[in-house]
């Protein structure tokens, strides 16, 4: 009896580049995040000169970007140093095939070459497929919380006196 073991997907992941811009935007927009190739470029630009922040893509043997995932180095007061994956975004059409899990491991691989100890996600809590994927990369539960935003632009929201 043979068993047949799957190779691993050919696919490679580096920093990402400018003319990526409309690649990731589009991979942003699969999950209802309205960024623009313009926004996107800047993010990318912003990323490359800022040693606490990469974005990574990963492509697959059709030179299409497949998957994207930006890491940000934090220092907090009360929790310490670590890394946190602030996103990670892969195709539809290439989920379940590694490409998540790759670009998971090229961010612990990089965080652990410069000596951090802890890696975080913070996922929606109804995503309940990512939940299932962070865990099988090795993530536990941590906790849970409620995420509060201000806009800091004047007039953007009514302002309350209670």
């Amino acid at each position: 009896m043979s068993t047949t073991h799957q190779q691993p997907t050919p696919m490679d992941i580096r920093p990402a580049r400018i003319e990526d811009a409309a690649g990731v935007a589009k991979l942003l927009d699969q999950l209802g995040y309205d960024r623009t190739v313009e926004m996107v470029r800047r993010a990318i630009r912003a990323s490359a000169s800022d040693p606490e922040s990469t974005i990574l893509v990963a492509f697959m043997a059709d030179k299409q970007i497949a998957g994207c995932l930006q890491m940000v180095f934090t220092r907090r007061l009360a929790e310490g140093d670590r890394g946190e994956i602030a996103s990670l975004v892969v195709d539809a059409d290439r989920r379940g095939k590694g490409v998540g899990a790759r670009l998971v491991q090229a961010a612990v691989d990089r965080l652990r070459a410069q000596g951090v100890a802890n890696l975080r996600v913070r996922c929606n809590v109804k995503r309940e497929r990512a939940h299932r994927f962070y865990e099988r990369c090795g993530f536990r539960r941590a906790k849970t919380q409620t995420v509060f935003d201000r806009p800091l632009s004047p007039g953007e929201w009514p302002s309350t006196t209670d």
